[in-house]
């Protein structure tokens, strides 16, 4: 296009030229070139500054995602690197049940040999000749377990309960991940209200600077009472960039919990759930439901029930064994200066086979099965005190988690009832100020109230949300 347009300039510039001012024709027309190619390239370079731009907003578009709680959540599951090892954990558990569940099968072994031998040796005549021999040897053999002390059905149980607790730690990682992607999200939300509330904060104080300059101007007001709230409002611009920090760093902070290369684009929804303050469960009774429902509970029992599979595989060792063996052998061998049997005969004469029961009794291996014995029974009792103890723990998780949901509430409607009240405090300062009964020191004394009093109200808003969000996990089914 920008081709074709070229030519037909230069064939109307000469026209022009031609038909006016013919004593300056080639100076007229190198003029019009030259501002022809100055604008000629701008339109370029606007036509391709253009063709960028709009080049670059669908992949803006594309880049800046508003995140749920629970695709952050789904996405966590996906992409988090302990999760993966995890998956990896209990990939190499289901080989070992594999290769427990294999010992039943037979096994086949092959061999060959050939060898070479060379020197004097004795003949069938006991007289002694230098002779060279050659002999090739072939073999096959195989077995089958028949009892082993019932090892190998212990084993194959007690690797399906390991695989199963594998699977149950994997999850108590993703409940954990989960409480911690949630907290990660509400400190995001957290940090834009304050955010808000900051920049609320130095909106209110330029508006006093406008009033108190206006006061100045009608002899109300001293030129040191502007410079106090110029100083204020620097103050609150500090906040304010204080604030947007923060909510970086806990966008930072979500996004790399999320394994995202970047936090660029990225920004969360806010929940619209009501504020319920009603907790209906008693913490025994949380308690009695989440031993069935946590992950942590399940993996510490399917561990103690392996454990219980473990000593009975070591006392397996006291039991004799019993296996059933067959094999097939043969050789082939040439000696020089004497005359070698066909290869077909030898094969034929040559040949071993064999098959038949192999039974093994125990009678002393230095006490080495009785001390596995008692090593597997202490591991048992150490599984046993680490059920216990997680027993505990997640009962003081659950009371902590209750009362702290239940004391965040109540803080909650507290600094709700406070910052009602310093609200209207404020709206009357505000009134007394313009009515010139207020001092501005007691205005900003009054602005510095009720913005604490917001901050307060949403930190004691977030944290009751977390709080009580980590005690309905608990009381998940």
């Amino acid at each position: 296009m920008e081709l074709s347009i070229i030519p037909l300039f230069f064939f109307r510039m000469k026209q022009t030229c031609n038909s006016s001012h013919p004593s300056n024709n080639e100076k007229d027309f190198i003029v019009h070139c030259s501002l022809f190619i100055v604008h000629f390239f701008r339109m370029k370079n606007f036509i391709l500054g253009c063709f960028i731009l709009l080049s670059a907003l669908p992949l803006q578009a594309q880049q800046a995602k508003v995140w749920s709680l629970q695709e952050c959540i789904d996405y966590a599951n996906e992409h988090n690197l302990e999760i993966q090892m995890r998956q990896l954990n209990i990939s190499k558990q289901e080989v070992a049940l594999n290769t427990a569940q294999n010992r039943r099968l037979p096994n086949l072994t092959a061999g060959a040999s050939q060898s070479f031998s060379f020197g004097r040796s004795a003949g069938y005549d006991n007289i002694y000749q230098n002779r060279n021999t050659s002999t090739s040897q072939w073999s096959a053999a195989t077995s089958v377990p028949l009892f082993t002390g019932f090892m190998i059905t212990n084993e194959i149980a007690a690797n399906k309960l390991d695989l199963m607790a594998v699977a149950a730690e994997l999850e108590k990682v993703q409940q954990d991940m989960e409480i911690n992607i949630t907290s990660m999200y509400l400190q995001i939300l957290y940090s834009k209200e304050i955010l808000d509330i900051s920049k609320i904060r130095t909106a209110l104080s330029r508006e006093q600077l406008d009033r108190t300059k206006k006061l100045f101007e009608s002899g109300y007001a001293s030129e040191a009472q502007i410079y106090e709230v110029e100083a204020q409002i620097a103050n609150d611009e500090m906040s304010v960039v204080q604030a947007a920090s923060d909510l970086q760093m806990a966008i930072l902070t979500l996004t790399q919990a999320l394994e995202l290369p970047s936090p660029e684009g990225f920004d969360v929804v806010e929940p619209d759930d009501a504020l319920d303050f009603i907790l209906v469960r008693q913490p025994h009774a949380i308690y009695e439901s989440a031993l069935t429902t946590r992950a942590s509970i399940r993996a510490e029992e399917l561990r103690l029930k392996s454990n219980e599979k473990y000593i009975k595989i070591a006392q397996g060792s006291f039991y004799p064994t019993l296996s059933f063996g067959a094999g097939y052998g043969n050789n082939y061998y040439s000696i020089s200066d004497f005359e070698t049997p066909s290869f077909s005969n030898q094969l034929k004469n040559n040949r071993n086979e064999y098959f038949g029961l192999n039974l093994q009794i125990p009678v002393f291996n230095r006490y080495a099965t009785r001390n596995n014995v008692k090593t597997a029974q202490m591991n048992l009792q150490l599984q046993e005190l680490q059920l216990e103890n997680t027993k505990k723990t997640l009962y003081k998780e659950i009371q902590q988690a209750y009362y702290n949901a239940l004391t965040s509430g109540e803080k909650y409607k507290s600094a709700e009832a406070a910052y009602v009240s310093a609200e209207k405090s404020f709206g009357y300062m505000k009134e007394k100020l313009d009515n010139g009964r207020a001092t501005p020191f007691e205005y900003n004394d009054s602005k510095t109230s009720m913005t604490r009093a917001l901050s307060n109200r949403t930190q004691a808003k977030y944290d009751f949300i977390l709080r009580k969000k980590i005690l309905q996990f608990y009381e998940r089914q």
